[in-house]
Parts: structure tokens; C-alpha cells; sequence
């Protein structure tokens, strides 16, 4: 039952592993195309920042946190940084761009994806 087995069936396998092959790329109607989206970060607006979604900013790695601006000006904290972002941030020179995609003025809050 070993190699002849193999040989015997090899042509049903190849077949039965090609029906499959065709039903996994066939769209149905629960299918979901995958997207890629960026790593996204949580960031603490200071009093007063305005930004907009669409806003590039730039992030900044200091010694004691992790600073947002636009242009020259400070406008939030990342607070609680993951250690992936840390790495990342550190390898890259200390700096990365983002853009706003979503702010809650209520919370005083931004939602950036960094690239």
C-alpha cells in the first residue's frame, strides 16, 4: 500500500486537489477580498490642534515619547506605544509620516495610519 498506491491513484489526487483549487478561487457570495491597511495609531490631540483628516503629519521618536507634529508644530502624544512601533521607529531614524484618518473631537483624539 505504499508506492504502488501513489502511483495508482496519482491522477484521481491531482484531480481532486485541482477541483479544489478551482472551488477556493471561485467567488461566492460570502467571499471577502482582503485589503491592506496600514498599522494605525491612537494619538492624544494637545488643546488647540487642529487637524483634519487627510492631514500628513510627521512622528517623531524622543527620548521620552513619541511626539506628532505638522509641520514645526507639536499637535499630540502617541501614547503607549507597541514595542513593533518602537523597533520600527528606531530603525527608521527616529522619524515616520502619517496620515489622519479619522479625528474624535469629543475625546480629543486622532486616528493616524503610519507609513
Amino acid at each position: 500500500m505504499g508506492i504502488e498506491f501513489l502511483t495508482r491513484t496519482r491522477t484521481t489526487i491531482r484531480k481532486h486537489i485541482d477541483r479544489k483549487r478551482v472551488e477556493l478561487a471561485t467567488p461566492d457570495l460570502f467571499t471577502q477580498q482582503p485589503t491592506d491597511q496600514p498599522r494605525c495609531a491612537m494619538i492624544s490631540l494637545q488643546q488647540g490642534a487642529d487637524v483634519k483628516e487627510g492631514d500628513r503629519l510627521i512622528i517623531e521618536l524622543s527620548k521620552a515619547s513619541i511626539t506628532v507634529r505638522r509641520d514645526n508644530n507639536v499637535v499630540g502624544v502617541y501614547d503607549n506605544p507597541n514595542s513593533e512601533v518602537l523597533a520600527n521607529l528606531s530603525n527608521s531614524g527616529g522619524t515616520a509620516g502619517g496620515v489622519v484618518r479619522r479625528v474624535m473631537k469629543l475625546s480629543g483624539k486622532a486616528e493616524v495610519s503610519l507609513c
